[in-house]
């Protein structure tokens, strides 16, 4: 039985094609590969291929090549013929049949009330399956409104609910770098993105700045993870404390791109390169920043900046200035007034010289004077005397009481 049942139902064994051709859709973001038995398509010449919704037409992106000369990746299904005159008008006429079924499809959901955003509405070329492909947040009961639109198109209706990245990938836009949005461009899948891969590139954990015209996070943040991931291995983590020269620090941030790290107390501000910051340095957790006096916490704190990535500098000279930060406030005082440099004595003048040097210059300002020409002063106007009364209500009061 085994034996006639396994006759009666042959596997299918795959079609290898000797042929590949390049073929790109209307509003597609990539070309896909269809195989052929002939070498006698061209690029830019219209054929009609068989794909998994039905016959549909493109054209083609590059002549057909071999598939055992280049390696390929084998297609599965062919390219039936060229496209003719039929073919074309047919093609055209869809665009108009694509508009009106995509306005009573609207009308029919608005009626049913359906919770879902109709984005677009295509035909097969042989108008045998019409596709709708609509946005929502939940899944929608829409069998109802497959019956209704079945007896008004009278073909096989398919309805494809997609997500926000997948609806950006079709409608397109331009991202903030100023470039078509890399999935309409050239992805063909979409990637998991995380938070993680933000936190790993050092990025401000803006959501607003990290989200792509999807708003979701931008694809992009996974392009450089990895080799950020490699270059931050084994660092201490940002803001956790570590001690330097047997100071504490806290680590305020880190440029991967500048291979420097910034270190920081209440003193001083440190600047180290990643690979001292991995060798150095000793991962305090846990430890406890010294507090600041009680008779300073009102006082601006004036931090010391040390940069130890400098090659201009000595290891002598930068051990001078931690052992300079790590001295008391009256030890610095004296090192300042015995580094300070004398001042130089200037020369005296004669007093001949300075009498005639300050006669010179009284005798530019008069000259200055003279030449400038005297304003006319205002008359003086005599203040006019007025006669001016005051009544008092007090004597009046005392006037009518005697009455």
């Amino acid at each position: 039985m085994s034996t006639a049942f396994e006759d009666l139902n042959p596997a299918e064994e795959p079609v290898v094609y000797k042929y590949t051709i390049p073929v790109r859709f209307r509003n597609a973001g990539r070309p896909y590969s269809f195989g052929s038995f002939e070498p006698d398509y061209k690029k830019g010449e219209w054929v009609v291929v068989e794909t998994a919704q039905g016959v549909e037409m493109g054209v083609c992106e590059g002549d057909a090549l071999e598939i055992e000369k280049y390696s390929f990746p084998m297609p599965q299904k062919p390219v039936i013929r060229h496209a003719g005159e039929m073919d074309h008008q047919n093609y055209k006429n869809n665009e108009k049949y694509e508009k009106e079924a995509f306005d009573v499809c609207q009308k029919e959901i608005a009626d049913l009330g359906l919770d879902m955003n109709l984005l677009s509405a295509k035909y097969t070329l042989d108008r045998a399956k019409i596709l709708f492909v609509y946005l929502a947040e939940q899944r929608v009961d829409f069998r109802e409104l497959l019956k209704r639109l079945g007896a008004q198109l009278h073909c096989r209706i398919e309805l494809r609910q997609i997500g926000e990245r997948d609806k950006a990938k079709m409608v397109g836009g331009i991202g903030m770098c100023g470039m078509e949005c890399c999935c309409s461009r050239f992805k063909n899948h979409f990637d998991v993105i995380s938070i993680n891969m933000a936190k790993n590139q050092l990025l401000a954990l803006n959501i607003e700045k990290l989200s792509g015209m999807c708003g979701k996070l931008m694809c992009c943040l996974k392009y450089e993870d990895q080799d950020y991931q490699e270059m931050i291995k084994d660092l201490p983590k940002m803001g956790s404390q570590v001690e330097y020269e047997g100071v504490i620090y806290r680590i305020t941030s880190m440029n991967v791109m500048n291979n420097q790290a910034k270190l920081e107390n209440r003193q001083a501000a440190v600047f180290l390169t990643l690979e001292d910051l991995k060798t150095k340095t000793i991962s305090r957790k846990g430890a406890v920043m010294p507090k600041r006096p009680e008779d300073e916490e009102n006082r601006p704190v004036q931090k010391k900046i040390i940069h130890l990535n400098d090659h201009h500098d000595s290891r002598e000279q930068q051990r001078a200035r931690l052992d300079y930060l790590r001295m008391p406030d009256e030890d610095k005082k004296n090192t300042a007034q015995r580094t300070q440099k004398p001042q130089e004595d200037k020369p005296r003048r004669n007093r001949d010289q300075e009498r005639r040097a300050s006669g010179n210059n009284n005798q530019n300002r008069r000259n200055q004077n003279q030449r400038r020409p005297q304003r006319p002063q205002p008359e003086k106007q005599e203040p006019v005397k007025r006669n001016i009364t005051v009544r008092t209500f007090s004597r009046k009061k005392k006037e009518e009481e005697k009455a």
